[in-house]
């Protein structure tokens, strides 16, 4: 079993543009102030000869300060103008590539870090780790001819990116952009999972009274009905949508039993609690959703109980469903009578 490779856990669109148009917009800015900005709206600041201005300045030479810029800004001519400007943007278009090709050479160090994944069949060994290539203690011990009859599923091996033996989806270069993607900004260490709302870690954990408490989780469906169950280490309580499990299943003790199953064969129902989300579908139909759910919890929390659950079926789908009702006919299946005359 192998799961999708490591994707960042969420992104966000850049918070700026890229830095080619930072620079064509600070070139665009600094051009356009250089070519408007006329000296006719700079008032003298001296009266006379060095004398400093004081007290408000008379009409007459409000009036004399302004012809005096205009004149001056008849005598400049639009290519010297126009000439500033294009230097300060061939300096600024400079300085960009530069960075540019600084980053280039940033990110292709990080891109030779990535390797494509290999496996080799002959000595059975991977340049990367798979999380959920579990093993049961004592599996390598029983000889080949007592194991179970092989099911013929065929093993695809692992053919894309790596980067520090864990597989990862292509396109990405570490360490991740902080401006485009949420921390972390590294994949987890190898043999560590990811996903379903994981830590960075690999395990779950959730508050509790204050505290920081790890729980294992799975998801179960059955007919049209899902759950999602989390396993808490406590006393034997049973919860199921916020109510006590006895009374949500309407105290009928075969649903009740059926729910918890899995925990109650292996005499570990007084050692944990139960606590389950379940939608769609009716009572019976979410009482196979949680059995299920329950299963793949408890094999998360201890992998050598894996055998056992599966030999009782507890982490086989069950895959009836309720046939539909067809057209033309009373139900799924009864027909109206046929009379010939």
């Amino acid at each position: 079993l192998f799961r999708s490779p490591w994707v960042p856990f969420s992104c966000r669109a850049s918070k700026g543009g890229s830095l080619a148009m930072k620079s064509v917009a600070a070139m665009a800015f600094l051009a356009g102030a250089a070519a408007f900005t006329p000296s006719a709206f700079v008032l003298p600041s001296t009266s006379g000869r060095g004398a400093p201005l004081d007290g408000a300045i008379s009409p007459a030479t409000q009036r004399a300060s302004m012809h005096q810029g205009e004149r001056g800004a008849e005598g400049r001519s639009l290519p010297a103008m126009t000439g500033a400007a294009a230097a300060v943007a061939v300096a600024l278009l400079g300085a960009a590539r530069r960075q540019r090709r600084g980053a280039r050479k940033v990110e292709s160090s990080r891109q030779a870090e990535i390797v494509q994944g290999e496996y080799d069949p002959e000595t059975r060994t991977k340049n990367y780790v798979n999380p959920w290539e579990q093993r049961v203690d004592g599996d390598d011990e029983i000889p080949k001819d007592q194991k179970p009859v092989k099911t013929g599923f065929k093993f695809h091996p692992y053919t894309g990116p790596v980067y520090k033996k864990v597989p990862v989806v292509e396109g990405l270069s570490f360490p991740l952009d902080p401006e485009m993607f949420y921390p972390p900004l590294e994949p987890p260490e190898p043999g560590v999972k990811w996903g379903d709302g994981r830590s960075p870690d690999g395990n779950w954990y959730m508050e509790v009274d204050g505290k920081e408490t790890q729980y294992w989780q799975g998801v179960g469906k059955r007919k049209t009905a899902c759950a999602i169950v989390r396993l808490v280490k406590g006393s034997g309580q049973f919860v199921v949508n916020g109510r006590d499990a006895i009374d949500y299943f309407n105290s009928y003790p075969i649903w009740w039993l059926k729910a918890c199953e899995p925990l109650a064969a292996l005499s570990q129902k007084n050692k944990f609690d139960i606590i389950v989300k379940t939608f769609g579908g009716g009572i019976s139909g979410q009482a196979g959703a949680i059995r299920l759910a329950l299963a793949r919890a408890m094999q998360e929390h201890d992998y050598n109980w894996r055998p056992l659950l599966k030999k009782a079926k507890y982490l086989t789908r069950d895959w009836r469903m309720v046939e539909p009702k067809k057209h033309g006919r009373v139900k799924a299946r009864k027909k109206t009578p046929y009379h010939k005359r």
